[in-house]
């Protein structure tokens, strides 16, 4: 039996303000895995709440790969820091390009990862691994939880989370438009 239980506690959906702000994190993602190194220590980025939708429904159940919302460092340093789970060949370049996003089924283990590459390749490819997967997500995030807390508690009377936006432009210094 896994150490964790993938059984939605509620069935709070994101709302449509959280699916946009995900949204970006998709539209941008190349840029942010390439440059993690210049933002990772910052974390007013890295704790960008990201909501993923990455539950599933079996038999009336509703399992989640990670619980939302998946801060966006965590999700990053996961996929940097597991590339065999992560880390797929862009059938066009042959380039190595990290997914940004997992939908599939933990009863199949059957993940489909989306994916874009910098040749301008974007498509899924479908991988075996559901738990696998699920455990390094969750592994991250209950690694980051100290992280977290000190952050929030040095952050207390207000939200001091970033954006997407305002991380792009930090990468940019504001002269070089965003990636979109």
């Amino acid at each position: 039996m896994s150490k964790y239980n993938y059984f939605r506690q509620g069935f709070l959906c994101p709302d449509e303000e959280q699916r946009l702000l995900t949204n970006q994190f998709y539209d941008n993602a190349f840029e942010i895995y390439a440059r993690f190194d210049d933002w990772k220590d910052d974390d007013r980025f890295y704790f960008i709440p990201l909501y993923m939708r990455m539950t599933y429904s079996v038999h009336g159940m509703v399992l989640e790969m990670a619980p939302d919302p998946v801060w966006m460092g965590s999700f990053v340093r996961c996929s940097l820091e597991h590339p065999e789970l992560f880390q797929i060949t862009c059938p066009r370049c042959k380039r190595k390009v990290f997914p940004y996003h997992c939908v599939g089924s933990p009863l199949s283990g059957r993940v489909d990862l989306e994916y874009g590459c910098k040749c301008g390749k974007k498509g899924y490819v479908v991988v075996s691994g559901w738990q696998i997967r699920a455990d390094a997500l969750r592994d991250q995030l209950e690694i980051d939880k100290a992280r977290n807390f000190e952050f929030m508690k040095d952050n207390l009377g207000g939200d001091h989370t970033a954006d997407i936006d305002e991380l792009m432009s930090f990468l940019w210094k504001g002269g070089i438009p965003q990636c979109r």
